[in-house]
Protein backbone atom coordinates (compact mmCIF):
# COMPACT_ATOMS: atom_id res chain seq x y z
CA UNK A 1 0.00 0.00 0.00
CA UNK A 2 1.58 3.15 -0.96
CA UNK A 3 1.79 6.03 1.70
CA UNK A 4 -0.49 9.07 0.88
CA UNK A 5 0.75 12.93 0.43
CA UNK A 6 -0.19 14.77 3.73
CA UNK A 7 -1.78 17.22 0.79
CA UNK A 8 -4.10 14.66 0.14
CA UNK A 9 -7.82 16.09 0.23
CA UNK A 10 -10.62 14.15 0.36
CA UNK A 11 -14.15 15.73 -0.53
CA UNK A 12 -17.38 14.48 0.67
CA UNK A 13 -20.46 15.45 -1.31
CA UNK A 14 -22.89 13.12 -0.07
CA UNK A 15 -25.84 15.29 0.26
CA UNK A 16 -25.42 17.15 -2.77
CA UNK A 17 -24.75 14.07 -4.68
CA UNK A 18 -27.41 11.89 -3.12
CA UNK A 19 -29.74 14.27 -3.20
CA UNK A 20 -30.37 13.11 -6.76
CA UNK A 21 -32.88 10.34 -4.94
CA UNK A 22 -33.82 11.61 -2.31
CA UNK A 23 -35.03 15.05 -4.30
CA UNK A 24 -32.56 16.70 -1.85
CA UNK A 25 -34.90 15.98 1.85
CA UNK A 26 -32.93 14.26 4.22
CA UNK A 27 -34.10 14.64 7.62
CA UNK A 28 -32.70 16.83 10.79
CA UNK A 29 -31.25 13.79 12.93
CA UNK A 30 -29.58 12.24 9.54
CA UNK A 31 -27.55 15.44 8.76
CA UNK A 32 -26.72 16.44 12.17
CA UNK A 33 -25.38 12.82 12.66
CA UNK A 34 -23.16 13.02 9.20
CA UNK A 35 -21.94 16.49 9.97
CA UNK A 36 -20.48 14.84 13.20
CA UNK A 37 -19.06 12.06 11.47
CA UNK A 38 -17.31 14.11 9.07
CA UNK A 39 -15.98 16.64 11.92
CA UNK A 40 -14.34 13.57 13.50
CA UNK A 41 -12.75 12.31 9.91
CA UNK A 42 -10.05 13.05 7.67
CA UNK A 43 -12.14 14.94 5.02
CA UNK A 44 -11.04 18.17 3.92
CA UNK A 45 -14.29 19.39 1.97
CA UNK A 46 -17.67 18.88 2.82
CA UNK A 47 -20.22 19.60 -0.22
CA UNK A 48 -23.63 19.72 1.13
CA UNK A 49 -25.72 20.88 -1.58
CA UNK A 50 -26.76 23.58 -4.12
CA UNK A 51 -28.37 27.32 -4.57
CA UNK A 52 -30.20 27.56 -7.46
CA UNK A 53 -33.15 29.77 -8.45
CA UNK A 54 -36.24 28.01 -8.38
CA UNK A 55 -37.58 24.90 -10.66
CA UNK A 56 -40.56 24.23 -12.21
CA UNK A 57 -40.85 21.27 -10.02
CA UNK A 58 -40.25 19.99 -6.73
CA UNK A 59 -36.76 20.18 -4.96
CA UNK A 60 -36.08 19.82 -1.12
CA UNK A 61 -33.85 22.35 1.28
CA UNK A 62 -30.38 20.97 0.27
CA UNK A 63 -30.95 22.53 -3.44
CA UNK A 64 -31.95 25.70 -2.01
CA UNK A 65 -30.23 25.82 0.98
CA UNK A 66 -30.51 29.28 2.81
CA UNK A 67 -28.00 31.09 5.05
CA UNK A 68 -29.51 29.95 8.16
CA UNK A 69 -28.73 26.18 7.36
CA UNK A 70 -24.94 26.56 6.08
CA UNK A 71 -24.38 28.69 9.42
CA UNK A 72 -25.95 25.54 11.62
CA UNK A 73 -23.75 22.84 9.22
CA UNK A 74 -20.64 25.09 9.52
CA UNK A 75 -21.07 25.31 12.97
CA UNK A 76 -21.03 21.38 13.09
CA UNK A 77 -17.71 21.01 11.18
CA UNK A 78 -13.63 21.62 12.12
CA UNK A 79 -12.45 24.90 11.74
CA UNK A 80 -10.27 23.43 9.16
CA UNK A 81 -12.44 21.70 7.51
CA UNK A 82 -14.10 23.70 4.50
CA UNK A 83 -18.02 24.10 3.82
CA UNK A 84 -19.00 23.75 -0.07
CA UNK A 85 -21.69 24.02 -2.55
CA UNK A 86 -22.31 23.50 -6.11
CA UNK A 87 -24.00 25.62 -8.62
CA UNK A 88 -25.29 23.76 -12.05
CA UNK A 89 -23.67 26.67 -14.81
CA UNK A 90 -26.61 26.24 -17.00
CA UNK A 91 -28.75 27.75 -13.47
CA UNK A 92 -26.75 30.93 -12.93
CA UNK A 93 -24.80 33.44 -15.31
CA UNK A 94 -22.10 36.32 -14.36
CA UNK A 95 -25.40 39.05 -13.89
CA UNK A 96 -27.14 36.72 -11.33
CA UNK A 97 -24.64 34.89 -9.80
CA UNK A 98 -24.10 37.65 -7.43
CA UNK A 99 -27.46 37.15 -5.92
CA UNK A 100 -26.68 33.73 -3.94
CA UNK A 101 -23.37 34.23 -3.07
CA UNK A 102 -23.24 37.92 -1.39
CA UNK A 103 -25.09 36.44 1.92
CA UNK A 104 -23.24 33.58 2.26
CA UNK A 105 -19.80 35.10 2.62
CA UNK A 106 -18.15 33.92 5.11
CA UNK A 107 -20.28 31.17 5.87
CA UNK A 108 -19.44 29.07 2.83
CA UNK A 109 -15.95 28.41 2.11
CA UNK A 110 -15.74 26.72 -1.49
CA UNK A 111 -18.32 27.09 -4.43
CA UNK A 112 -17.62 24.61 -7.62
CA UNK A 113 -19.33 24.26 -10.19
CA UNK A 114 -19.92 21.12 -12.64
CA UNK A 115 -19.25 21.75 -16.32
CA UNK A 116 -19.04 20.80 -19.45
CA UNK A 117 -16.34 20.38 -21.89
CA UNK A 118 -17.53 23.12 -24.21
CA UNK A 119 -18.20 25.65 -21.38
CA UNK A 120 -15.05 25.74 -20.03
CA UNK A 121 -15.03 29.49 -21.04
CA UNK A 122 -17.74 31.21 -19.38
CA UNK A 123 -17.54 28.72 -16.03
CA UNK A 124 -14.01 30.35 -15.93
CA UNK A 125 -15.96 33.69 -16.26
CA UNK A 126 -18.02 33.08 -13.28
CA UNK A 127 -14.88 31.67 -11.36
CA UNK A 128 -13.91 35.19 -11.36
CA UNK A 129 -17.29 36.21 -9.83
CA UNK A 130 -17.26 33.64 -7.10
CA UNK A 131 -13.29 34.61 -5.99
CA UNK A 132 -14.40 38.80 -6.35
CA UNK A 133 -16.38 37.75 -3.51
CA UNK A 134 -14.09 35.64 -1.73
CA UNK A 135 -14.90 32.39 -2.33
CA UNK A 136 -12.11 29.47 -3.50
CA UNK A 137 -13.79 27.85 -6.76
CA UNK A 138 -13.43 24.89 -8.26
CA UNK A 139 -14.45 23.35 -11.80
CA UNK A 140 -15.27 19.50 -12.28
CA UNK A 141 -14.73 18.58 -15.97
CA UNK A 142 -17.10 16.02 -17.32
CA UNK A 143 -17.29 13.30 -19.36
CA UNK A 144 -13.31 12.54 -19.52
CA UNK A 145 -13.92 9.44 -21.42
CA UNK A 146 -15.56 12.05 -24.15
CA UNK A 147 -12.84 13.72 -24.54
CA UNK A 148 -9.30 12.48 -22.96
CA UNK A 149 -7.80 11.70 -26.22
CA UNK A 150 -7.65 15.51 -26.81
CA UNK A 151 -6.87 16.35 -23.30
CA UNK A 152 -4.70 19.32 -24.43
CA UNK A 153 -6.76 20.65 -26.53
CA UNK A 154 -9.70 20.40 -24.50
CA UNK A 155 -7.50 21.82 -21.03
CA UNK A 156 -5.66 24.64 -23.25
CA UNK A 157 -7.70 27.81 -21.42
CA UNK A 158 -6.35 26.72 -18.04
CA UNK A 159 -2.61 27.24 -18.43
CA UNK A 160 -3.00 30.72 -17.07
CA UNK A 161 -5.51 30.17 -14.51
CA UNK A 162 -3.24 30.87 -11.32
CA UNK A 163 -5.98 31.27 -8.91
CA UNK A 164 -8.92 27.94 -9.34
CA UNK A 165 -8.72 26.04 -6.19
CA UNK A 166 -9.46 22.81 -8.06
CA UNK A 167 -9.62 21.48 -11.27
CA UNK A 168 -11.19 18.01 -11.26
CA UNK A 169 -11.65 15.40 -14.14
CA UNK A 170 -14.75 13.61 -14.02
CA UNK A 171 -15.40 10.35 -15.07
CA UNK A 172 -19.34 11.29 -15.81
CA UNK A 173 -19.79 7.31 -17.73
CA UNK A 174 -17.58 5.69 -14.97
CA UNK A 175 -15.89 3.59 -18.28
CA UNK A 176 -12.63 5.00 -17.79
CA UNK A 177 -9.84 2.26 -16.73
CA UNK A 178 -6.99 2.95 -14.11
CA UNK A 179 -3.88 3.55 -16.69
CA UNK A 180 -6.48 6.09 -18.64
CA UNK A 181 -7.07 8.15 -15.43
CA UNK A 182 -3.37 8.64 -14.52
CA UNK A 183 -2.70 9.17 -17.74
CA UNK A 184 -5.19 12.07 -18.23
CA UNK A 185 -4.23 13.75 -14.63
CA UNK A 186 -0.78 13.08 -15.46
CA UNK A 187 -1.00 15.88 -18.50
CA UNK A 188 -3.12 17.68 -16.76
CA UNK A 189 -0.88 18.61 -13.84
CA UNK A 190 1.34 19.34 -16.62
CA UNK A 191 -0.57 21.86 -18.07
CA UNK A 192 -2.43 23.40 -15.02
CA UNK A 193 -0.40 24.29 -12.04
CA UNK A 194 -2.76 24.04 -9.37
CA UNK A 195 -4.65 21.35 -7.69
CA UNK A 196 -5.88 18.73 -9.48
CA UNK A 197 -8.63 16.58 -8.30
CA UNK A 198 -10.69 13.53 -9.79
CA UNK A 199 -14.13 12.36 -9.37
CA UNK A 200 -15.23 8.69 -10.14
CA UNK A 201 -18.16 7.00 -11.12
CA UNK A 202 -18.85 3.07 -9.93
CA UNK A 203 -20.25 2.19 -13.19
CA UNK A 204 -17.48 -0.54 -13.80
CA UNK A 205 -16.62 -0.86 -10.18
CA UNK A 206 -13.49 1.01 -11.07
CA UNK A 207 -14.00 4.11 -9.02
CA UNK A 208 -11.54 3.30 -6.27
CA UNK A 209 -9.01 1.74 -8.12
CA UNK A 210 -9.50 5.07 -10.42
CA UNK A 211 -8.90 7.24 -7.51
CA UNK A 212 -5.89 5.66 -6.51
CA UNK A 213 -4.09 6.43 -9.21
CA UNK A 214 -5.13 9.68 -9.91
CA UNK A 215 -3.39 10.53 -6.54
CA UNK A 216 -0.09 8.86 -7.73
CA UNK A 217 -0.09 10.49 -11.14
CA UNK A 218 -0.47 13.90 -8.79
CA UNK A 219 -4.09 14.24 -7.93
CA UNK A 220 -4.61 16.37 -4.85
CA UNK A 221 -8.34 15.81 -4.53
CA UNK A 222 -10.58 13.11 -4.90
CA UNK A 223 -14.69 13.49 -4.43
CA UNK A 224 -16.44 10.37 -2.64
CA UNK A 225 -19.87 10.09 -1.15
CA UNK A 226 -20.97 7.67 1.65
CA UNK A 227 -22.04 4.59 0.75
CA UNK A 228 -21.51 5.55 -2.86
CA UNK A 229 -24.81 7.54 -3.09
CA UNK A 230 -24.87 9.47 -5.70
CA UNK A 231 -26.71 9.64 -9.47
CA UNK A 232 -26.81 6.56 -11.17
CA UNK A 233 -24.78 4.16 -10.95
CA UNK A 234 -23.01 5.73 -7.98
CA UNK A 235 -19.62 6.94 -6.57
CA UNK A 236 -16.42 6.50 -4.85
CA UNK A 237 -17.73 5.38 -1.27
CA UNK A 238 -16.32 7.04 1.63
CA UNK A 239 -16.15 5.02 3.92
CA UNK A 240 -13.33 3.01 1.50
CA UNK A 241 -11.45 5.67 1.11
CA UNK A 242 -11.66 6.61 4.79
CA UNK A 243 -10.05 3.14 5.79
CA UNK A 244 -7.59 3.39 3.15
CA UNK A 245 -6.30 6.54 4.22
CA UNK A 246 -6.66 5.47 7.92
CA UNK A 247 -4.54 2.44 7.50
CA UNK A 248 -2.14 4.55 4.99
CA UNK A 249 -1.47 7.64 6.65
CA UNK A 250 -2.39 5.91 10.24
CA UNK A 251 -4.73 7.88 11.29
CA UNK A 252 -7.38 7.65 13.47
CA UNK A 253 -10.50 7.10 11.92
CA UNK A 254 -13.70 7.04 13.79
CA UNK A 255 -15.36 3.24 13.58
CA UNK A 256 -17.80 2.87 15.90
CA UNK A 257 -19.77 6.37 14.62
CA UNK A 258 -18.86 5.09 11.01
CA UNK A 259 -20.51 1.92 11.40
CA UNK A 260 -23.70 3.42 12.95
CA UNK A 261 -23.98 5.83 10.35
CA UNK A 262 -23.49 2.87 7.78
CA UNK A 263 -26.39 1.35 8.86
CA UNK A 264 -28.27 4.19 8.07
CA UNK A 265 -27.30 4.66 5.28
CA UNK A 266 -27.93 0.78 4.28
CA UNK A 267 -31.85 1.98 5.41
CA UNK A 268 -31.54 4.66 2.63
CA UNK A 269 -29.91 2.22 0.29
CA UNK A 270 -32.62 -0.81 0.86
CA UNK A 271 -34.95 2.13 -0.16
CA UNK A 272 -34.16 3.97 -3.03
CA UNK A 273 -31.11 1.12 -4.24
CA UNK A 274 -28.45 3.10 -6.34
CA UNK A 275 -25.87 1.84 -7.88
CA UNK A 276 -24.35 -0.27 -10.53
CA UNK A 277 -26.31 -2.57 -12.55
CA UNK A 278 -25.58 -4.59 -16.16
CA UNK A 279 -26.55 -1.97 -18.29
CA UNK A 280 -24.86 0.90 -16.64
CA UNK A 281 -21.75 -1.29 -16.64
CA UNK A 282 -22.62 -2.29 -20.52
CA UNK A 283 -22.81 1.48 -21.00
CA UNK A 284 -19.56 2.50 -19.19
CA UNK A 285 -17.76 -0.32 -20.59
CA UNK A 286 -18.90 1.10 -24.34
CA UNK A 287 -18.87 4.27 -24.20
CA UNK A 288 -22.70 4.59 -24.02
CA UNK A 289 -24.10 8.25 -22.24
CA UNK A 290 -24.57 7.15 -18.98
CA UNK A 291 -27.79 9.49 -18.68
CA UNK A 292 -29.98 7.84 -22.08
CA UNK A 293 -29.39 4.73 -20.05
CA UNK A 294 -30.97 6.28 -16.78
CA UNK A 295 -33.78 7.71 -18.77
CA UNK A 296 -34.76 4.51 -19.99
CA UNK A 297 -34.22 2.34 -16.64
CA UNK A 298 -35.59 4.24 -14.13
CA UNK A 299 -38.78 5.05 -15.30
CA UNK A 300 -39.86 1.26 -15.01
CA UNK A 301 -40.88 0.53 -17.96
CA UNK A 302 -38.07 -1.94 -19.49
CA UNK A 303 -36.91 -4.86 -18.38
CA UNK A 304 -32.90 -4.44 -18.44
CA UNK A 305 -32.32 -6.98 -21.29
CA UNK A 306 -34.21 -4.61 -23.27
CA UNK A 307 -32.11 -1.59 -22.41
CA UNK A 308 -28.99 -3.99 -23.46
CA UNK A 309 -30.67 -4.51 -26.58
CA UNK A 310 -30.99 -1.04 -27.32
CA UNK A 311 -27.59 -0.45 -26.28
CA UNK A 312 -26.30 -2.99 -29.10
CA UNK A 313 -29.31 -1.84 -31.88
CA UNK A 314 -30.43 -5.42 -31.13
CA UNK A 315 -34.29 -4.60 -29.99
CA UNK A 316 -36.30 -4.07 -32.50
CA UNK A 317 -37.72 -6.82 -35.05
CA UNK A 318 -39.51 -4.93 -37.63
CA UNK A 319 -41.29 -7.86 -38.97
CA UNK A 320 -42.68 -9.04 -35.86
CA UNK A 321 -46.33 -9.61 -34.45
CA UNK A 322 -45.77 -6.70 -32.30
CA UNK A 323 -45.27 -4.07 -35.15
CA UNK A 324 -48.66 -4.32 -36.84
CA UNK A 325 -51.46 -1.96 -37.32
CA UNK A 326 -54.12 -1.55 -34.74
CA UNK A 327 -57.76 0.43 -34.91
CA UNK A 328 -57.71 3.11 -34.29
CA UNK A 329 -58.99 4.45 -30.71
CA UNK A 330 -61.65 6.79 -31.65
CA UNK A 331 -62.93 4.39 -34.10
CA UNK A 332 -63.86 1.61 -31.44
CA UNK A 333 -67.19 1.88 -31.07
CA UNK A 334 -67.21 1.31 -26.94
CA UNK A 335 -65.34 4.52 -26.92
CA UNK A 336 -66.70 6.74 -29.48
CA UNK A 337 -69.05 10.09 -28.72
CA UNK A 338 -68.07 10.17 -24.69
CA UNK A 339 -67.37 13.82 -23.95
CA UNK A 340 -65.46 12.58 -20.49
CA UNK A 341 -62.06 10.84 -20.03
CA UNK A 342 -60.88 9.86 -16.81
CA UNK A 343 -57.30 8.87 -16.59
CA UNK A 344 -56.60 7.03 -13.87
CA UNK A 345 -53.03 7.00 -12.86
CA UNK A 346 -51.60 4.42 -9.99
CA UNK A 347 -51.27 7.31 -7.24
CA UNK A 348 -53.35 6.96 -3.43
CA UNK A 349 -56.23 9.05 -4.36
CA UNK A 350 -57.25 6.87 -7.34
CA UNK A 351 -56.97 3.61 -4.96
CA UNK A 352 -59.04 5.98 -2.03
CA UNK A 353 -62.31 6.73 -4.61
CA UNK A 354 -61.99 3.72 -7.32
CA UNK A 355 -65.27 2.86 -5.33
CA UNK A 356 -67.09 5.84 -6.74
CA UNK A 357 -66.19 5.18 -10.24
CA UNK A 358 -69.57 3.30 -10.98
CA UNK A 359 -71.52 6.45 -11.00
CA UNK A 360 -70.20 8.15 -13.76
CA UNK A 361 -71.86 7.13 -16.72
CA UNK A 362 -70.41 4.77 -18.87
CA UNK A 363 -71.71 6.32 -21.78
CA UNK A 364 -70.82 9.37 -21.36
CA UNK A 365 -67.29 8.45 -20.03
CA UNK A 366 -64.26 6.96 -20.56
CA UNK A 367 -62.62 5.55 -17.61
CA UNK A 368 -58.98 4.55 -19.06
CA UNK A 369 -55.79 3.46 -16.70
CA UNK A 370 -52.64 5.09 -17.22
CA UNK A 371 -51.27 2.73 -15.07
CA UNK A 372 -51.43 -1.49 -14.57
CA UNK A 373 -51.35 -0.52 -10.72
CA UNK A 374 -54.44 1.46 -10.93
CA UNK A 375 -56.00 -1.92 -12.08
CA UNK A 376 -56.09 -3.53 -9.21
CA UNK A 377 -58.09 -0.61 -7.16
CA UNK A 378 -61.09 -2.21 -9.16
CA UNK A 379 -63.24 -5.34 -8.23
CA UNK A 380 -65.40 -4.15 -11.33
CA UNK A 381 -63.37 -3.64 -14.63
CA UNK A 382 -66.02 -3.83 -17.64
CA UNK A 383 -65.91 -1.54 -20.05
CA UNK A 384 -62.45 -0.17 -19.05
CA UNK A 385 -59.34 0.62 -21.02
CA UNK A 386 -55.44 0.57 -20.20
CA UNK A 387 -52.69 2.50 -21.81
CA UNK A 388 -49.40 0.35 -22.25
CA UNK A 389 -45.74 1.70 -22.35
CA UNK A 390 -42.94 0.53 -23.34
CA UNK A 391 -43.08 -3.53 -21.95
CA UNK A 392 -45.49 -2.84 -19.27
CA UNK A 393 -47.46 -6.02 -20.45
CA UNK A 394 -44.30 -7.91 -19.49
CA UNK A 395 -45.00 -7.13 -15.70
CA UNK A 396 -48.89 -9.45 -15.81
CA UNK A 397 -48.32 -12.82 -14.87
CA UNK A 398 -50.49 -14.86 -17.75
CA UNK A 399 -53.63 -15.91 -15.60
CA UNK A 400 -54.07 -11.90 -14.66
CA UNK A 401 -53.58 -10.85 -18.55
CA UNK A 402 -56.19 -13.51 -19.56
CA UNK A 403 -57.86 -12.15 -16.91
CA UNK A 404 -58.09 -8.26 -17.48
CA UNK A 405 -58.47 -9.06 -21.44
CA UNK A 406 -61.67 -10.29 -20.81
CA UNK A 407 -62.70 -7.53 -18.29
CA UNK A 408 -61.24 -4.45 -20.28
CA UNK A 409 -62.74 -2.81 -23.62
CA UNK A 410 -59.36 -2.49 -24.86
CA UNK A 411 -55.66 -1.61 -24.55
CA UNK A 412 -54.29 1.21 -25.93
CA UNK A 413 -51.04 0.93 -27.54
CA UNK A 414 -48.66 3.31 -29.59
CA UNK A 415 -48.20 2.89 -33.12
CA UNK A 416 -45.49 0.98 -34.82
CA UNK A 417 -42.74 0.00 -34.70
CA UNK A 418 -42.72 -1.86 -31.37
CA UNK A 419 -40.93 -3.27 -29.30
CA UNK A 420 -41.13 -7.18 -29.83
CA UNK A 421 -42.99 -8.44 -26.66
CA UNK A 422 -44.72 -5.58 -26.25
CA UNK A 423 -48.43 -6.10 -27.74
CA UNK A 424 -50.60 -8.51 -25.77
CA UNK A 425 -51.57 -11.48 -27.61
CA UNK A 426 -55.45 -11.67 -25.90
CA UNK A 427 -57.85 -8.59 -26.37
CA UNK A 428 -58.70 -6.13 -28.48
CA UNK A 429 -55.91 -3.81 -28.87
CA UNK A 430 -56.05 -0.11 -30.44
CA UNK A 431 -53.89 2.78 -31.25
CA UNK A 432 -53.23 6.26 -30.48
CA UNK A 433 -50.70 8.46 -32.44
CA UNK A 434 -49.32 10.76 -29.34
CA UNK A 435 -46.20 11.99 -31.74
CA UNK A 436 -48.90 14.73 -33.01
CA UNK A 437 -49.13 16.45 -29.56
CA UNK A 438 -46.05 15.45 -27.81
CA UNK A 439 -42.22 15.10 -27.76
CA UNK A 440 -41.89 11.31 -27.24
CA UNK A 441 -38.82 9.67 -26.07
CA UNK A 442 -36.92 7.18 -28.13
CA UNK A 443 -35.03 4.22 -27.73
CA UNK A 444 -33.14 2.47 -30.69
CA UNK A 445 -35.10 4.65 -32.75
CA UNK A 446 -38.91 3.17 -31.37
CA UNK A 447 -40.69 6.00 -29.71
CA UNK A 448 -42.25 5.38 -26.36
CA UNK A 449 -44.46 7.25 -25.39
CA UNK A 450 -45.30 7.82 -21.59
CA UNK A 451 -48.61 6.32 -20.19
CA UNK A 452 -50.22 9.85 -19.63
CA UNK A 453 -49.32 10.81 -23.03
CA UNK A 454 -51.18 7.90 -24.49
CA UNK A 455 -54.30 8.72 -22.20
CA UNK A 456 -54.23 12.53 -23.23
CA UNK A 457 -53.77 11.62 -26.73
CA UNK A 458 -56.89 9.00 -26.82
CA UNK A 459 -58.96 11.70 -24.99
CA UNK A 460 -57.88 14.04 -28.00
CA UNK A 461 -58.09 11.75 -30.92
CA UNK A 462 -62.02 10.74 -29.60
CA UNK A 463 -63.08 14.85 -29.37
CA UNK A 464 -63.41 14.63 -25.98
CA UNK A 465 -64.99 17.84 -24.02
CA UNK A 466 -63.40 17.05 -20.78
CA UNK A 467 -60.36 15.41 -19.63
CA UNK A 468 -60.19 14.66 -15.67
CA UNK A 469 -57.16 12.80 -14.05
CA UNK A 470 -57.23 10.91 -10.48
CA UNK A 471 -54.20 9.24 -9.02
CA UNK A 472 -51.77 11.78 -10.30
CA UNK A 473 -51.10 12.77 -6.58
CA UNK A 474 -47.56 13.89 -7.70
CA UNK A 475 -44.12 12.18 -6.27
CA UNK A 476 -43.04 14.52 -3.20
CA UNK A 477 -40.59 11.79 -1.84
CA UNK A 478 -39.53 8.26 -3.33
CA UNK A 479 -36.36 7.49 -5.35
CA UNK A 480 -35.22 8.49 -8.83
CA UNK A 481 -37.74 6.44 -10.49
CA UNK A 482 -40.37 8.88 -8.88
CA UNK A 483 -38.36 11.76 -9.59
CA UNK A 484 -37.87 10.73 -13.38
CA UNK A 485 -41.80 10.09 -13.61
CA UNK A 486 -43.00 13.29 -11.95
CA UNK A 487 -41.11 15.28 -14.21
CA UNK A 488 -42.27 13.45 -17.11
CA UNK A 489 -46.29 14.02 -15.97
CA UNK A 490 -45.38 17.48 -15.54
CA UNK A 491 -43.65 18.38 -19.03
CA UNK A 492 -46.39 16.15 -20.22
CA UNK A 493 -48.95 18.22 -19.43
CA UNK A 494 -47.47 21.78 -19.67
CA UNK A 495 -47.42 20.91 -23.40
CA UNK A 496 -50.95 19.74 -23.53
CA UNK A 497 -52.00 22.87 -22.01
CA UNK A 498 -50.28 24.76 -24.51
CA UNK A 499 -51.64 23.01 -27.72
CA UNK A 500 -55.15 25.05 -28.43
CA UNK A 501 -58.56 23.67 -28.26
CA UNK A 502 -57.51 20.49 -26.29
CA UNK A 503 -60.21 19.00 -23.74
CA UNK A 504 -60.63 20.80 -20.72
CA UNK A 505 -58.05 19.28 -17.53
CA UNK A 506 -59.03 19.30 -14.33
CA UNK A 507 -57.65 16.70 -11.70
CA UNK A 508 -60.12 15.34 -9.39
CA UNK A 509 -58.07 15.08 -6.17
CA UNK A 510 -55.18 17.29 -4.64
CA UNK A 511 -51.86 17.17 -6.62
CA UNK A 512 -48.67 19.08 -6.98
CA UNK A 513 -49.15 19.44 -10.68
CA UNK A 514 -50.07 22.39 -11.82
CA UNK A 515 -53.78 21.93 -12.96
CA UNK A 516 -57.13 22.87 -11.47
CA UNK A 517 -59.16 20.59 -9.15
CA UNK A 518 -62.04 19.60 -8.34
CA UNK A 519 -63.44 16.84 -5.96
CA UNK A 520 -64.35 13.45 -7.50
CA UNK A 521 -66.84 13.08 -4.35
CA UNK A 522 -68.72 16.20 -4.72
CA UNK A 523 -69.32 15.27 -8.94
CA UNK A 524 -70.91 11.87 -7.13
CA UNK A 525 -72.70 13.52 -4.56
CA UNK A 526 -74.07 15.98 -7.81
CA UNK A 527 -75.04 12.66 -9.40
Amino acid sequence: MKTLSNQTRLLDCTLRDGGYYTQWEFDAEFVNEYLKLVARSPIHDIEIGYRSPEKDSYFGRFFYLSKQELFEAKQLLRPDQRLALMFNLKDVSEDTIDLFLTDITGVVDLIRFAVAPNEILRALRLHQKVIAHGFSCGLNIMHLSKWSDRLDEVLSPFADVKDLDCLALVDSYGGCFPDEVAASVSRTCAIFSGNVGFHGHDNAGLAFANALSALQAGAISVDATFMGMGRGAGNLKTELMLTYIGIATETEIPYFELSKFMDRMAQLHSLYQWGTSLPYMYSSLSGQEQGKVMDWLIKDRFDPAVVMGALQNKLVEHDSSDNGSFAKFSDFTATSGRSRFILIGGGNSARRAASVMEHFDPDDTVIFHTSLKSTEYFSDLTGHCVALSGHEIQKITGARLESLAVDIACWIVPPPPRFSGSVPSVGTVCQVSPASLFSISEIAGVSVPSPLQLGLTAAVECGAEEVMLIGFDGYSGGGESSHAKNDENATTIIEYLSVANVPHLVSLAPTLYRIPVRSVYAMVQAS
